[in-house]
């Protein structure tokens, strides 16, 4: 596969991760006793840990994909991100398999590092000024964009997409797992 291609190829799965964000937000976000959001959550219900771990295991591969296929050298920032990811994408797996979902925690506290140093690398490629000398002096420049898809989307960007998707669907858990847990509850028929 060809850089050009790989490059459109996750443009539109960061494009993809967006509407998906936006939709599962949209549910979050809507009435407690809104159709709307039950819909909407009950599409991604039970599946929830496994979205999140293809999301972060492809953002992973894409990566790799990157730097050891396609020789882009990372900077200092996309190592940062980097450390967010890789570590996200094999606990978010792990718990898909054991169906842990009280990982939530961890792994939302590893996606809202990673979502806001992708934000700052996106802003600092946006607005090259910004940038405090944030890079090491001897690797590539945190400023410069490798590629722009579309005009705005870049590595940095495509990393955030990530990055939101997981934490929105990790909520959306939140609340599926909330709704379900006290229902399942039978009552008790013991006295006392």
């Amino acid at each position: 596969m060809s850089l050009q291609t790989a490059r459109t190829f996750f443009s539109f799965l960061a494009l993809a991760a967006n509407a998906g964000t936006i939709v599962v937000f949209v549910g979050i976000v809507s009435g407690r006793r809104s159709g709307l959001r039950s819909s909407i959550l009950g599409l991604v219900r039970g599946y929830e840990l496994w979205l999140a771990a293809i999301v972060a295991t492809t953002a992973m591969l894409g990566s790799l994909y990157l730097s050891e296929v396609a020789n882009l050298v990372p900077c200092l920032l996309c190592w940062y991100q980097r450390i967010a990811m890789y570590p996200l994408a094999v606990i978010l797996l792990i718990a898909a398999v054991r169906r842990d979902h009280g990982i939530r925690l961890y792994a939302g506290a590893l996606a809202v590092v990673g979502a806001t140093i992708s934000a700052y690398h996106r802003l600092i490629q946006a607005y090259p000024n910004l940038d405090g000398g944030s890079c090491a002096a001897t690797g590539p420049p945190c400023s410069a964009a490798y590629f722009k898809v579309f005009g705005f989307i870049t590595i940095p960007y495509m990393a955030l997409s990530a990055f939101l998707f997981v934490i929105v669907i990790l909520w959306a858990d939140r609340i599926n797992t909330a709704t379900i847990a006290p229902s399942s509850q039978e009552p008790s028929t013991e006295t006392p």
